[in-house]
């Protein structure tokens, strides 16, 4: 595979190191990272969208092309994109940096994309999917299955509390549509925030509600970050109603669930801290904006 590599892309790879299904490359003037490719949805609109950005600052990672001329490779098999990620690929990107990527790239799709919230369409699959997961595999973790069901029974709630926001309130001009992230991880290093394939268009507080609650699972200061971003950007009722609900939704725990290799804390077994961790988010938000509240937390 290394040869093939050095081929393809006119380099001498001096290391390279598998994480679980990706490549992390180096050679005498950069690191790379060699990633499947996944034709996701908007990612050439995305990725067009990401070259004006760079242009000024530089935001996201650039695919380096093969030497046929093209951005996908195949390798053994798989389609394969070659991201050169520099040498600051560690370097955390903190609130300030993240609320300016969110404003940058709102002011350059603000007038193009017809955005509609459809996360609730998105946790019913998921959790029609996990409920037929329990029952097709007849797990023996008898205290992941327990759990499970808890944090299902928690989703259902911020599904239901989602879709009566969307019956009851309408979107502002305060809603900031641009790109977000599919997950956003702690630390929050460059390697994850840059990558182009985490991006899709979303709102910002899609991104800061994950940073959030990676905050609250890693022992982080998320209440200070929280009011931060709750001073310092003017949110709607609906939007804020949002940040709540994607903040009582337990996207990580079921990230674990359906693959062990994922992001795993301790907190995911203390419910009762959970649950304290939401009723305070729930408390800090409402200081600033009025919403309802899920009524049993």
């Amino acid at each position: 595979m290394k040869n093939l590599i050095n081929y393809l892309y006119n380099i001498d790879i001096t290391s390279i190191k598998d994480f679980n299904g990706y490549y992390y490359i180096k050679d005498d003037k950069s690191n790379y990272l060699l990633i499947k490719y996944n034709d996701s949805k908007n990612f050439h609109y995305i990725y067009q969208k990401c070259q004006i950005l760079n242009m000024n600052t530089f935001f996201t990672y650039q695919v380096r092309l093969n030497i046929y001329g093209t951005f996908i490779s195949t390798i053994e098999g798989n389609k394969y994109v070659l991201l050169d990620i520099k040498r600051n690929y560690s370097d955390e990107v903190d609130l300030i940096d993240m609320i300016d990527f969110h404003n940058r790239s709102s002011s350059i799709i603000r007038n193009e994309i017809n955005y509609q919230c459809n996360w609730d369409l998105l946790w019913e699959s998921k959790i029609d999917y996990l409920h037929s997961h329990i029952l097709d595999n007849k797990l023996n973790n008898k205290k992941q299955i327990i759990f499970l069901y808890y944090y299902l029974g928690v989703a259902e709630n911020a599904l239901i509390y989602i879709r009566n926001i969307k019956n009851i309130l309408i979107s502002t001009k305060y809603d900031k549509v641009c790109f977000a992230h599919r997950r956003i991880f702690i630390p929050n290093i460059k390697m994850n925030f840059n990558n182009p394939f985490n991006l899709l268009i979303d709102l910002d507080i899609r991104d800061i509600a994950e940073y959030i609650k990676c905050l609250y699972l890693n022992d982080g200061d998320y209440l200070n970050e929280l009011e931060y971003y709750l001073k310092t950007n003017s949110i709607s009722n609906y939007t804020a109603s949002l940040l709540y609900a994607r903040i009582v939704y337990p996207s990580y725990f079921f990230d674990y669930y359906e693959n062990s290799s994922s992001y795993y804390s301790k907190k995911f077994y203390e419910v009762n801290e959970y649950e304290e961790f939401i009723k305070k988010t729930y408390d800090l938000i409402k200081s600033y904006v009025p919403i309802d509240k899920i009524s049993w937390l």
